[in-house]
């Protein structure tokens, strides 16, 4: 009789299972502290305006002041252009129009310097990363149509102190009247820009260039005003010089320095 007992196909059976089972429970348990502890990172999406509920209000706000405006004003907006084109004289901006013309020039000028701010922060978005990732985006948005705000303010009070030095009473109000209405122009040509801008991914090395041009239409109409109003004798060619780069072009250089050194200041405290 041989004596060696070999195991039955039943016994073999069951210490497959339970080996299997015991490599299941480990091998649950392993993926189990993996994935509490580590996990799998995700690709984080890069930053966009459209996605960014602060820029969509702003947008839908100066849709609103447009609309208003467009709504209640058009009879104003086309005396605008009449006397900017023609030229007519006034006694000043506010004599000869209504509360509501004062209202309708007031919300087209802060809507300009809603946009202005927001093309600023546009290119710094895209420029400045250390700045838009150490600093609060709705921080920056409010800084900078403050600035071109009070930019506006500082303007308007440079040229009304200037030509009540050197010009009459009536020039001076006419030019307030025609700047007002350069800068009330420049904010309808910035709206389509602004929104090429979010929702169509206008490229960030193009974007500049429409801006700037904004810009550039906005200085040969002041500069034509300027000739017209002003200097419109030969002698005056000098005069003319002096008195455009010292308030029109020197103010824009100030103004750009000076939101350069703002985003140092903001990146050094945060």
């Amino acid at each position: 009789m041989n004596e060696t007992c070999h195991p039955g196909v039943t016994y073999i059976l069951q210490l497959h299972v339970e080996e299997q089972s015991r490599l299941d429970t480990a091998l649950t348990q392993s993926t189990w502290h993996v994935a509490k502890e580590d996990g799998m990172r995700g690709i984080r999406l890069p930053y966009q305006l459209r996605s960014d509920w602060m820029v969509t209000s702003v947008l839908f706000l100066c849709f609103i002041l447009v609309s208003y405006v467009l709504a209640h004003g058009k009879k104003h907006l086309k005396q605008q252009f009449k006397n900017f084109v023609l030229s007519k004289e006034r006694a000043s901006l506010f004599d000869d129009t209504t509360a509501s013309d004062v209202r309708y020039t007031l919300v087209l000028i802060l809507q300009t310097c809603i946009l202005s701010g927001f093309c600023v922060y546009d290119y710094f978005s895209d420029h400045d990363l250390i700045l838009f990732r150490t600093v609060p985006h709705y921080l920056l948005l409010s800084i900078y149509i403050g600035y071109v705000i009070l930019f506006f303010i500082g303007k308007w009070f440079f040229y009304s102190f200037v030509n009540w030095i050197f010009f009459s009473k009536i020039r001076n109000a006419i030019w307030v009247d025609s700047y007002f209405n350069v800068v009330i122009g420049s904010g309808f040509l910035y709206f389509p820009i602004v929104l090429l801008i979010v929702y169509f991914d206008l490229s960030p090395q193009i974007a500049p260039y429409f801006t700037v041009f904004v810009v550039i239409i906005a200085k040969i109409l002041l500069f034509y005003k300027c000739i017209s109003n002003f200097f419109n004798k030969m002698y005056g060619a000098f005069h003319l010089i002096l008195y455009f780069c010292a308030l029109e072009i020197l103010p824009d250089f100030v103004l750009w320095k000076g939101i350069i050194l703002a985003n140092n200041i903001l990146v050094l405290n945060f």
